[in-house]
């Protein structure tokens, strides 16, 4: 087969068998009920240590300097969309649920000169978010849903990523590095990559430590690190003594402040549609499958 569900994720052709998702045992109704405010409640004692920490109000002043730079909506943070990829379970894993968090907290404008905390970053307009992973379980779809965010289907879900109303916040924790690749694709433009902040895996690091064999793969990925901009390194937002390490390491903001039009044609012819090789087993790994 050409084409592998690598676990849910909707990808371009890739040379490799497919694999089977794991389903879980579906829980009774009260069971369910229980285990999604055991969720809730968790997500919210890792959002309140969160907000305790200099994270939050770190990230809203660079996002101030980022949009005051664009020049969108003055000097003030109005996304009118943001997705989420690659966030995993956060009913299974304490890091997803500090990534969720973190997520809320960069949609918040929490260095607003009127000193309100709970400022939305989102534009009244016409807000948007997104999250698609395959791993989402019913009690995580409950639990972003309850936060205003909306479950896409991983099958299905890449031909929206270019649709995404701009300016678009994209936050992609630990996102499999195809994911990454697929996503600069399906955007692959001077104003759609000018109109993203990321915030995820640093493409610079992704660059520079995988192997020439899996970079020739990943050259969305390769191509959008030599014009991005890191505005807050991912040493600036976890060091391996800090407790949030394992769920923010190689985690940076970043953006594309400055991309000359041929540029992107010249990579675009160069590269095309994405296409993966995963018969080496190791390969398959890095790229994320």
């Amino acid at each position: 087969s050409r084409r592998s569900s690598s676990d849910g994720w909707q990808q371009q052709p890739c040379r490799s068998q497919t694999r089977r998702r794991r389903h879980r045992k579906k829980p009774g109704a009260d069971e369910a009920t229980n285990l999604y405010q055991r969720v809730k409640m968790r997500f919210e004692e890792e959002q309140q240590l969160l907000s305790n920490s200099p994270l939050p109000a770190k990230l809203s002043k660079e996002l101030q300097k980022i949009f005051a730079s664009l020049q969108l909506s003055g000097a003030s943070i109005k996304f009118a969309s943001s997705i989420c990829l690659g966030l995993g379970s956060p009913t299974d894993s304490r890091d997803a649920r500090l990534q969720l968090a973190l997520w809320m907290s960069a949609l918040k404008d929490e260095a607003s000169e009127a000193g309100d905390s709970d400022k939305d970053v989102l534009a009244a307009s016409a807000p948007l978010l997104l999250a698609v992973d395959p791993a989402f379980t019913p009690e995580d779809e409950q639990l972003l849903s309850s936060l205003g965010v909306t479950v896409g289907d991983p099958t299905s879900a890449a031909s929206r990523y270019s649709a995404l109303p701009l300016p678009c916040l994209a936050f992609l924790p630990h996102a499999p590095n195809f994911v990454i690749n697929n996503f600069l694709y399906e955007n692959w433009s001077k104003s759609r990559l000018h109109g993203h902040v990321l915030l995820g895996n640093s493409l610079a690091s992704l660059r520079t430590n995988l192997s020439a064999p899996v970079l020739r793969q990943l050259g969305y990925i390769e191509s959008a690190a030599e014009v991005c901009v890191e505005a807050v390194s991912s040493s600036s937002l976890a060091n391996r003594a800090d407790e949030f390490f394992t769920a923010f390491n190689d985690i940076s903001l970043q953006w594309f402040p400055k991309i000359e039009k041929d540029f992107i044609g010249e990579v675009e012819s160069s590269l095309g549609e994405p296409v993966y090789d995963c018969a080496d087993d190791r390969l398959k790994d890095l790229l994320g499958f």
